[in-house]
């Protein structure tokens, strides 16, 4: 009879260790983690793109929107990010009021859009929470085995930071974007990043035509442009939390462009 006392005992015991397990791993889920994720969702590999689409039960769909997704993202990296600007005053009040106009032109071409698609192939992918994120090739070249491997990184540290970084030969922004989409998330963190890069190099424009010498300069007229292109999405992180029972997908990325 002690035998099997001391087995529904351990029995007892076990049981309840893996429920308050259970509870325990929910409850940190629900706060703010996520599945382990492949390497590359963190860190995107040179020559590769990631596209996120939501989980269906057509698996061929599910990986058409996931492309088209990868397609856009990477055709907006390498668009046109053209400013634009005239500058054309007759007097030096003109000038010191900064009466002039600036236009940001953001544009992707629908055809290098449809060449890029076409050029993809998907070389890995993984379901979480609902979505479907996969890698995608343009160069149909091989993935290094080590960016496979699945884990949980730690939060980084310009997480919810947003700032832009200017260094010797390149300009960084880090942006955090969250929403009730993934998709949603992840497309709106890299294109507000896209944006903030943008206007930096504006601003860069806009000193010239200030700090021009009116008083030799009666009549100004200055055009220039600057192509944004070949912006590059270095690092991302994803994590959720729950708000009144609404799960919110937190996306932060690090963007860069070299200068």
């Amino acid at each position: 009879m002690k035998k099997i006392g001391f087995l529904i005992f351990s029995i007892l015991i076990m049981c309840s260790c893996t429920t308050n397990n259970q509870i325990y791993k929910q409850q940190t889920q629900d706060r703010y983690e996520i599945a382990p994720l492949p390497k590359w969702v963190y860190t995107t590999p040179e020559n590769f793109v990631v596209g996120i689409s939501q989980k269906s039960m057509n698996s061929d769909e599910m990986k058409e929107a996931a492309k088209q997704n990868a397609a856009v993202m990477k055709s907006r990296n390498q668009a046109s990010y053209t400013i634009d600007k005239y500058a054309s005053t007759s007097s030096d009040h003109t000038l010191k009021s900064n009466a002039t106009e600036f236009k940001l032109n953001v544009s992707s071409s629908p055809q290098v859009t449809e060449q890029i698609y076409n050029s993809l192939v998907l070389v890995d992918s993984v379901e979480v929470l609902g979505y479907f994120i996969g890698l995608f090739s343009a160069t149909k070249g091989e993935l290094n085995t080590s960016f496979k491997s699945t884990t949980i990184m730690k939060i980084p540290k310009l997480f919810e930071n947003n700032k832009l970084e200017v260094k010797a030969n390149k300009v960084i922004c880090y942006k955090t974007v969250r929403s009730s989409s993934l998709v949603l998330a992840w497309n709106n963190a890299a294109e507000e990043a896209r944006y903030e890069i943008a206007n930096y190099l504006e601003k860069k424009v806009q000193s010239a035509i200030i700090n021009t010498d009116e008083i030799t300069e009666k009549r100004i007229a200055l055009e220039t442009s600057e192509k944004l292109s070949k912006m590059k999405l270095m690092k991302s992180y994803i994590t959720t939390e729950l708000i009144d029972n609404l799960r919110l997908f937190k996306v932060y990325h690090e963007m860069e462009i070299s200068k």
